[in-house]
Parts: C-alpha cells; sequence; structure tokens
C-alpha cells in the first residue's frame, strides 16, 4: 500500500469502510493528482487466503469505450472518415436499420436508436443458462434489433452495447485493420500500457484477480465466464488498476488527440434522454451536469466510465481541473447486493472528501424499453 498525506489516508479510510459495508471480496484502488500517486493498494482476498494485489489483471469492460471514441477521432483527425458519416458507408452490406441515416457520430454517443441486447430476453436467458457460451458479433446484434429501434436515429439518446457492436466493425472498415490491433497501436502502445491487451479468448493473464456474483442465485466465481458478449472482438481488454488509472488520465485529458477533437469527446449529445413517464425513477438520473460524450461519461467535470459484470464493478475517471484521476475495480461478496457497482459509491465518497465542489451526480441509465 501507498499514501500521501491526509488525502491518502482518506482514500484508504473510505476504500475499507464501504468494502466492509457492502461485504465485498476485493477492491484495487489508485488515486494520482498529476504525476503524484496519492493512494494505491488493494483490500481483501482475490482467492481464500490470497490477498488482492494491484498487480491483479482483470477485464475492464465498457472502459474500452472511451478507447473506441478517442480511436475513431484519431482515425478523423487522419482524414479516414468523418463523424457524420453514414453506417452504410463503411458497412455497405450490413442489415440495419436507417444504415443512411445512423451516422458514426450516433454509435459512438448512443443516439442510433438501436436497442441493447442487455436487458433483452433473447440474450439475458441464455447467458443465465450458460455464461461461459461465446456470443459472436452477429448474434449480438440480432438480439439488440429484435425491437424495432426506440426513436428516429439522432433524437434522442439511450444506452446500447449494440452500438459499439457495430462500431468495432465499422472501426476495422475504415483503419484497415482488426479491432485489436488498431487499438493497440492507436491507444495502447502510445500510452505505454505494458499490462493491458485485448483478449480474444475468457482468459485472463496471470496474476489474475478474481471475480465472484450471486447474479444468478448462487455465490459463485464468475472470472472466467465468457466474455465476447461486452463489446466487440477486439474491444474486450485485459488491465491492471495502474493501467487503468494511466488511461483514465490520458483519454480523460485528450492526451492522444488535438484540441479540437477533444471538444467532441466531451461534448453532449444535442438530444435529451428518451422521455419516460413520470414514475420512472431511473430517468431523473439523468442530471444536467451527466451526459455522455463520445465513448465517456462526464458528470460534474469527471470524466469517466463505470463498466459491472459478473459482480466485478469498476471505476476510471479523471478530473480534468485537478488533475485527479481514481481507478477502482471493486468484487461483491456474499452479501453484496447483486447489480450493484460499489466502486461508484467509493468514488463519490472520495469527491465528496477531496473536490466537494465536482461530487459526480448518479450514473447515466437507460430505463429500458419504452412503455
Amino acid at each position: 500500500m501507498v499514501t500521501s498525506g491526509a488525502d491518502g489516508d482518506t482514500v484508504v479510510d473510505v476504500v475499507q469502510r464501504v468494502a466492509r459495508a457492502n461485504d465485498l471480496t476485493s477492491v484495487l484502488y489508485r488515486v494520482t493528482r498529476g504525476r503524484d500517486v496519492v493512494a494505491s493498494g488493494a483490500y481483501g482476498d482475490t482467492l481464500t487466503g490470497v490477498p488482492a494485489d494491484p498487480t491483479l489483471h482483470f477485464r475492464i469492460g465498457n472502459v474500452a469505450f472511451g478507447y473506441m471514441g478517442t480511436l475513431l477521432l484519431r482515425l478523423v483527425e487522419d482524414g479516414k472518415a468523418t463523424l457524420d458519416d453514414p453506417v452504410s458507408k463503411w458497412l455497405p452490406n450490413i442489415n440495419l436499420p436507417s444504415p443512411d441515416e445512423v451516422t458514426l457520430r450516433m454509435l459512438v454517443q448512443n443516439t442510433s436508436g438501436y436497442p441493447d441486447y442487455i436487458g433483452n430476453d433473447g440474450f439475458e436467458k441464455p447467458f443465465a443458462a450458460n455464461p461461459f457460451a461465446p456470443w459472436t458479433p452477429q448474434q449480438l446484434i440480432d438480439v439488440g434489433l429484435s425491437i424495432p429501434p426506440y426513436y428516429p436515429p439522432g433524437t434522442a439518446w439511450s444506452y446500447a452495447h449494440t452500438n459499439y457492436v457495430i462500431l468495432g466493425q465499422a472501426l476495422e472498415a475504415i483503419g484497415g485493420e482488426k479491432l485489436g490491433s488498431l487499438i493497440t497501436d492507436q491507444i495502447i502502445k502510445p500510452l505505454h500500457l505494458k499490462d493491458t491487451a485485448p483478449a480474444l479468448s475468457p482468459d485472463v493473464p496471470a496474476p489474475v484477480m478474481h471475480s465472484y456474483s450471486t447474479e444468478r442465485g448462487p455465490f459463485e466465481e464468475t472470472t472466467f465466464w465468457n466474455s465476447s458478449w461486452h463489446t466487440a472482438p477486439g474491444g474486450v481488454i485485459t488491465s491492471t488498476v495502474c493501467d487503468m488509472a494511466t488511461s483514465a488520465a490520458a483519454i480523460g485529458s485528450g492526451q492522444l488527440l488535438e484540441p479540437s477533437s477533444y471538444a467532441q469527446l466531451v461534448t453532449p449529445a444535442q438530444t435529451m434522454l428518451r422521455p419516460r413517464p413520470p414514475s420512472c425513477s431511473a430517468c431523473r438520473q439523468w442530471g444536467k451536469n451527466t451526459f455522455y460524450g463520445l465513448g465517456v461519461i462526464v458528470s460534474n467535470g469527471w470524466i469517466y466510465q463505470a463498466p459491472l459484470f459478473g459482480g466485478a464493478g469498476g471505476i476510471a475517471a479523471y478530473l480534468p481541473d485537478q488533475d485527479l484521476t481514481v481507478a477502482l475495480e471493486a468484487v461483491s461478496g456474499k452479501g453484496t447486493k447483486p447489480g450493484t457497482n460499489v466502486a461508484m459509491q467509493i468514488w463519490q465518497e472520495l469527491a465528496q472528501q477531496l473536490t466537494p465542489d465536482h461530487v459526480p451526480g448518479p450514473p447515466v441509465v437507460d430505463p429500458g424499453p419504452p412503455t
């Protein structure tokens, strides 16, 4: 464990207190301010009697969406595409609703209207029955588009992994390489992320951070559940908390982008969250200071992503105003409420202590199909 001053002590106290209150199995954490490490360490055990350690590898989930957004902008800077290119330009043979109207910008910013395969019984039931089974991109797209689009392209916002599976194919067409190679060459190598790599199988490099969940009922290990459903092949990424902190600061500061491109990354969609009934409490989580950019969430000054799957929740967040980075990976225990990203709670409590003028709002969520 590494700590620096009162802020470092605060980080350790918050991590341990929230972890105990939520019965977490383990937590990895790294908080930096500029080049200074405020606190870095681990809480709990990854296996019984095996302490967690910051060198452990895990999947970063939708943190990779920020990589994909930055990758798209870099390809645009190179003159290979524009954000307003229709999907049909790059994927002329793909069968999608309104392919001449849905643009690359709409895919990366979730304004296409395409429904998510997450939450669809066509995905949820087979996944619950066998979480080790692989999924192809076409299967995921087919499930997502098994119901009609929620709204005309570009007129509203709704979170959908489906967009990123399609975007992955478009990025390959634009860049002329597999998505994993593009991310490696354009993101991982320039940022010197030595412990970060695309995962093309359910394997996770050693040493492994083991994950657990009760989402299927019994408390069970989820570490090697098949991850092919997370996003497009090549966009499923394994990393460490140190590398995740480095990339959070780099993506959040626009280190790899021209200023004009970075401005696009953190600009909200010119739409609102899809209208919902007044009784929908989830809808009220869309705050005026929280919005989705190009693969990243922006909330009260923070630029972040918050993955959650198989009982493992993460935060990769950067606050430009203070050059402050928070990276967390929190693993559920037997008593953790299923479907809860406790890393989000840790981060919000840290912000209340360290940056009281920049406390992030509730997560950006999509309340599901229209009613």
